[in-house]
C-alpha cells in the first residue's frame, strides 16, 4: 500500500501543471473560435446523446458560445489574457505550495467545476469555467496577501477582497431572476477547494492576528499600585510623583499635584 501511495505521489507531483492547463485551454478555445464553436460546450442534448467525453473538455473551454459568435477581436484578447493569467498565477502558487499540493488543488478544482457545469444544465447554479481563474486569484491572495502581482501597485489581498465581493454581488441578478439561492450555492464548487486547501491559512491568519492584538494589549497593561483620582497619573506614567490618600476623602488617592488641590468628597 505504501509503495502504491509513493507511486501515486510521484506521478501526481509533476511540475508546471498550470502551464499544461493553460496550453490546453488555449488550443481548445482556439479550436472553438476557428473550427467548431460547440466543442467543450455542455448541453442536455449532448449528454443525452452519450457524448460524455465532451464534458471532459468543459474546463478547457474558456469562451462561451455567445463570445465566440461575437465575431470581434475581444474573444482573442480575453483568451490571451486569461491564458497568461492562469500560467503566471499557477507558477507562483506552485513554487509556494509545492507541485504535489498545487496539483491536487488544481485537479480538485477542475473536477468540481466539471460536476458543477453538468448540474448547471438542470439547476440554476451558473458554474462556469472562469471560476477556475477566479479561484486561482483568490488562492494567491490568501497565500501572498502583500504581493503586488499586476503592473498597478495593488496588493493581492485587496484584489482578492474586491473579487470575492464581486462574485457574490454578480450572483444577485441570477438570484433575483430565478427567485432561488442556488446561484449563490453554485460558488461552492469553486470555494470548496479553497476551503479544503487554504482554510487552515485563513484560520491561522486570524488566530495569529488575535494573538498579536492580545499580546499588544497585555504589553500596554502595566501593573500599578498608585493612581491619582483626578488626573489618572500612576507611578508608571511618572516615577517621580508621590501619591497620598486624602484624610477628608473616602479611599481616594491623589498625586502630589492634586493632593491639596481637589474638591473633597
Amino acid at each position: 500500500m505504501r509503495r502504491l501511495r509513493n507511486q501515486f505521489i510521484e506521478i501526481i507531483s509533476f511540475q508546471n501543471s498550470a502551464g499544461y492547463f493553460a496550453a490546453i485551454t488555449f488550443f481548445v478555445s482556439l479550436f472553438s473560435l476557428l473550427i467548431d464553436p460547440k466543442i467543450g460546450v455542455l448541453t442536455p442534448d449532448m449528454l443525452d446523446g452519450g457524448r460524455w467525453w465532451n464534458a471532459g473538455l468543459f474546463v478547457f473551454h474558456l469562451l462561451s458560445p455567445a463570445e465566440i459568435q461575437a465575431g470581434t477581436y475581444m474573444p482573442w484578447i480575453f483568451l490571451i489574457f486569461y491564458t497568461y493569467l492562469v500560467f503566471s498565477v499557477g507558477k507562483i502558487l506552485e513554487e509556494d505550495m509545492g507541485s504535489l499540493r498545487f496539483n491536487l488543488f488544481l485537479f480538485s478544482l477542475m473536477f468540481l467545476i466539471t460536476i458543477g457545469g453538468v448540474l448547471s444544465l438542470y439547476y440554476p447554479l451558473f458554474v462556469e469555467t472562469k471560476m477556475i481563474y477566479d479561484c486561482l486569484l483568490l488562492a494567491l491572495a490568501i497565500r501572498m496577501p502583500n504581493l503586488e502581482f499586476f503592473i498597478i501597485p495593488i496588493r493581492m489581498k485587496w484584489i482578492g477582497i474586491v473579487l470575492f465581493v464581486y462574485l457574490f454581488w454578480e450572483r444577485g441578478d441570477e438570484v433575483r431572476m430565478f427567485n432561488s439561492s442556488l446561484p449563490w450555492a453554485g460558488l461552492f464548487f469553486g470555494f470548496s477547494s479553497l476551503l479544503i486547501f487554504f482554510g487552515k491559512d485563513i484560520l491561522g491568519a486570524k488566530i495569529r492576528e488575535h494573538k498579536t492584538s492580545t499580546w499588544k494589549a497585555k504589553q500596554s497593561e502595566v501593573f500599578t499600585i498608585h493612581k491619582c483620582y483626578v488626573c489618572g497619573a500612576t507611578e508608571a506614567t511618572d516615577p517621580q510623583f508621590e501619591f497620598r490618600y486624602c484624610v477628608d476623602c473616602e479611599d481616594k488617592e491623589y498625586c502630589e499635584n492634586h493632593l491639596h488641590n481637589h474638591s473633597h468628597s
